[in-house]
């Protein structure tokens, strides 16, 4: 697998409606994309890419090279088209794709998607349809042959700010495969940084300042001071938000 051709694409913006600048916020002294970026470097150092949308980048730009990662600057809206013309500059035959909001994504999570993958003749590797891990660890693995597929075909606004919301409608025309964890905590506890509230979730995880907890030791610092999850709770499987339109 380590020679296989693949990069993780992390897509990044500052421009969030719902949190501005969500992950240049930092926790003790660290940006949230920093912190992202050292966890996934000690697993993946040749293999990231952060795919940057071009309004107000610069500080995303700058972090990059600080953390001498390569980056891609494309449409700030068309996120689709931002993966696509990534991939295709880097010529990536296998995407990996992780939203910049999953700062704590664990690196083993995504090896076993890209063992799934690299073993199976299909298109596309998910860990979110049915999603079982805590939401923030979302992996989605595809083809260029696959992106091409869906680049070449979307025509709605939505499809192209979600960039598999197409395949997920259309599960027929694609091979796909999901993979879960033991023990479903999708709904039970967040990780994924969209409001002030989770930001608080991830200080109080990182309070030891050891960026580096495996997804095991996240789990356990949730089970044992369960004040934490409480803290988000209101916004559990609020970012299913794609599910009435896959479903449609």
């Amino acid at each position: 697998m380590k020679n296989e051709n693949y990069a993780i694409i992390i897509q990044a913006r500052s421009n969030s409606k719902r949190f501005p600048n969500k992950i240049l916020k930092k926790i003790n002294k660290k940006e949230i994309l920093t912190i992202m970026l050292k966890r996934l470097k000690k697993k993946f150092r040749d293999k990231i890419i952060v795919a940057i949308g071009n309004k107000n980048c610069k500080k995303i730009v700058d972090i990059c090279k600080k953390q001498k990662i390569k980056f891609f600057i494309g449409s700030d809206n068309n996120v689709l088209e931002r993966h696509y013309k990534c991939a295709q500059k880097n010529k990536i035959k296998t995407i990996v794709r992780i939203p910049s909001d999953c700062p704590l994504v664990d690196p083993y999570i995504i090896k076993k998607g890209l063992k799934k993958f690299f073993s199976n003749n299909i298109d596309y590797v998910s860990n979110i349809i049915p999603p079982s891990y805590i939401d923030g660890n979302d992996v989605e693995i595809f083809s260029i042959g696959c992106l091409a597929k869906i680049f070449n075909n979307v025509e709605s606004i939505f499809d192209k700010e979600h960039v598999t919301s197409y395949l997920k409608r259309n599960k027929k025309i694609f091979k796909i495969m999901n993979f879960k964890t033991s023990e479903d905590l999708s709904l039970k506890y967040r990780l994924t940084l969209d409001y002030e509230e989770d930001l608080i979730v991830i200080k109080k995880i990182l309070s030891n300042k050891n960026i580096f907890l495996n997804y095991k030791s996240i789990k356990n610092i949730f089970k044992k001071n369960p004040t934490i999850s409480k803290i988000n709770n209101k916004f559990i499987g609020t970012m299913w938000y794609q599910k009435k339109q896959i479903n449609s």
